[in-house]
């Protein structure tokens, strides 16, 4: 721990700017409550997000509403607010205190419940900013140092390894499942029944212990922890990461299993302290925290990282705005919009902080703005407000500032999305899809080079991002590198060939480089150099034409097959001139196809015609002229 006095002591045998910045970076930890010792390698990355993140407490310099005791917030009175907010409100907490108990009693099914003294651990606290938990806010002191990582493991290594090979029997390596915008491998503990008496023997044994212990305020004791949803999850480097998120539990635990030398990456972030700095625990480990924290698993490039993840409820405290909270995204999601945002007004009644509720609340009115244009301005006015309030309270939500950039993109606002887009990047990085929103953006704005840029480290994120990779393509054929942008498309394709967009580029770029090659034929001084030109461009159609036959299995529609059909035909009639520089009898088969995909075309049979009258077929040749003039007189009549 270091203090003010503490301050003026340090680093007396560094350079003196060097000693500056170090006594700055102590002085905005200690002025922001944050009293531990942080590692020397640690601490510019901790300071500049505690800068950002963090209020200045009122007696150390600051006037943001936070004290040693707490940051303001207002005892929850549910009587009151129920005689305000009327019968409904009052309808919808007791269907929370009925899920509540319904949820605890499922839990004890499956994970330990039971009574045990609680056991204090050794661990070092980190703060989770300047936000309460968005349940039971009143009860926690600040400065909210309530992400506890253990300096001692809670299990063993050997223990640890234990687990691993024990869910590796139960096929854990073999599944995986939807995590936010990812995929993970892993399973739940629920299905788990071996690796699931090692966790609960865990639980009873360290674990529910060593929360009670850390968690005074509001876990009475090791009785009423519940372990409501538990899962073995497994990065690596094709599953590498989560999305950042909160988790669904009053509190949550992480718990490693692997040894670090196992893996290259990985560990967890929290992201009001930045991605860089990580909370990095070998085997055996843990961290516990309340459940709103938000967080993800860093990305893992090598080797492969097992952790056990758990949301834990209290039997004895009911959590209102989570629960309100999630049943206002499950209305949102069915389309009921004003129930939605009826269930997120409440929560927010209960804590005034929460910033979810504000995002969500946010997101139902933005939703309604798209189905109900009569009140588009006034929802996406309201919307923008309440997502700035979450703002207010969260500046560094990667989440929240990517969904402004959505909203300001809906009001026009394309200098403002852009903004929203690049801040939300600063703050996560790795997370394609905001990547590609900006590349978007930015391609908008006329920043070719930042566009191609922000695809490419979107790729770097996820090799097959389809979207992505085409859109790169598309950017660099528009600034004249075609082979660059060939490359792009051909490993769209690679990793999605059942997607006809990716097909659709490539057969666009052959088709490209065939016509220019054709043109080039009117300059051609002698035969050699025609056939010569005239064999590349029949190359670079052939692949259009291979490319558009591939797109007309995969579209649906008949507007689409309509499309294709043309631009497929096209191809063709171009092939076959190319082809009939060096001999006519090599073009035939080319236009032959073409009238036959397009055999109400008059052009078609014209052009059939011509190439039979080329190669001496009068019959032939009289016969399509013939079809021709039909279909022109028909045409002329309609």
């Amino acid at each position: 721990m270091f203090t003010a006095r503490a301050l003026a002591l340090v680093c007396l045998l560094q350079p003196a700017a060097a000693q500056d910045a170090v006594l700055s970076d102590k002085m905005a930890l200690w002025q922001r409550g944050l009293h531990e010792e942080v590692p020397a390698h640690s601490l510019s990355s901790w300071a500049r997000h505690a800068r950002t993140s963090l209020p200045v407490l009122r007696h150390r310099g600051g006037s943001s509403g936070c004290g040693e005791t707490g940051c303001d917030v207002n005892v929850v009175d549910y009587a009151a607010l129920s005689r305000k907010l009327g019968p409904e409100f009052a309808a919808a907490l007791a269907e929370n205190a009925k899920e509540h108990k319904e949820d605890c009693r499922k839990s004890c099914e499956k994970f330990y419940c039971g009574a045990a003294a609680s056991k204090p651990w050794k661990t070092r606290s980190i703060s989770m900013g300047s936000v309460p938990p968005e349940d039971f806010a009143n009860e926690f002191e600040f400065p909210l140092d309530l992400i506890k990582v253990t300096e001692e493991p809670v299990v063993s290594a050997a223990e640890a390894a234990k687990a691993i090979e024990i869910a590796r029997s139960e096929n854990v390596d073999i599944n995986e499942y939807t995590s936010g915008k990812y995929r993970l491998g892993g399973d739940w503990l629920a299905k788990m029944d071996k690796t699931r008496a090692w966790f609960n023997d865990a639980l009873e044994a360290r674990i529910f212990p060593a929360i009670a212990a850390s968690f005074p305020e509001v876990v009475t004791n090791v009785s009423t922890l519940r372990a409501h949803s538990v899962a073995m999850l497994k990065y690596n480097a094709t599953h590498p990461r989560t999305d950042v998120h909160i988790d669904n539990g009053v509190l949550a635990l992480t718990l490693a299993l692997s040894p670090q030398d196992d893996y290259v990456g990985g560990g967890t972030f929290f992201e009001h302290l930045g991605e860089d700095a990580l909370v990095e625990m070998d085997a055996g480990h843990a961290t516990w925290r309340p459940g709103s924290v938000r967080h993800g698993g860093h990305r893992v490039s090598k080797g492969e990282r097992y952790i056990i993840g758990a949301f834990l409820l209290l039997e004895d405290r009911v959590e209102h705005v989570r629960r309100l909270k999630n049943r206002g995204a499950k209305l949102r999601g069915a389309g009921d919009l004003a129930g939605a945002a009826k269930l997120f007004e409440w929560a927010l009644a209960i804590n005034p902080k929460c910033a979810t509720c504000l995002k969500d609340w946010s997101e139902a009115l933005s939703a309604r703005a798209d189905v109900e244009p009569g009140r588009r301005e006034e929802d996406l006015s309201d919307a923008e407000t309440h997502l700035r309030a979450a703002l207010d309270l969260l500046p560094s939500d990667s989440d929240a500032l990517f969904s402004l950039g959505v909203l300001l993109s809906k009001r026009g606002d394309a200098a403002g999305a852009l903004a929203a887009y690049e801040a939300s990047a600063d703050v996560n990085a790795d997370d394609v899809e905001l990547l590609y929103n900006l590349a978007v953006k930015l391609g908008e704005a006329g920043r070719r080079e930042e566009e191609a840029s922000m695809y490419r480290r979107a790729l770097d994120a996820d090799p097959a991002f389809g979207k992505a990779r085409c859109n790169l393509g598309a950017a660099l054929a528009e600034g004249g590198d075609l082979d660059g942008a060939l490359l792009e498309f051909l490993e769209a394709v690679r990793y999605d060939p059942a997607s006809p967009t990716p097909w659709q580029n490539l057969a666009t770029l052959y088709h490209k480089r065939g016509v220019e090659a054709v043109q080039g034929l009117a300059s051609c001084a002698t035969r050699e150099a025609a056939v010569a030109i005239g064999r590349k461009a029949e190359e670079a159609l052939g692949e259009a034409t291979d490319s558009w036959r591939k797109v007309m299995d995969l579209v649906d529609g008949a507007e689409a097959k309509a499309d294709t059909t043309a631009r497929l035909v096209q191809a063709l009639s171009l092939r076959g001139r190319a082809a009939a520089v060096e001999d006519p009898a090599n073009a035939l088969a080319h236009f032959r196809e073409a009238a036959h995909l397009t055999p109400t075309e008059p052009g078609s049979w014209a052009a059939l015609a011509k190439v039979y009258e080329l190669l001496g077929d009068a019959g032939a040749s009289k016969k399509a002229a013939a079809k021709a003039d039909v279909l022109r007189t028909i045409a002329g009549k309609r």
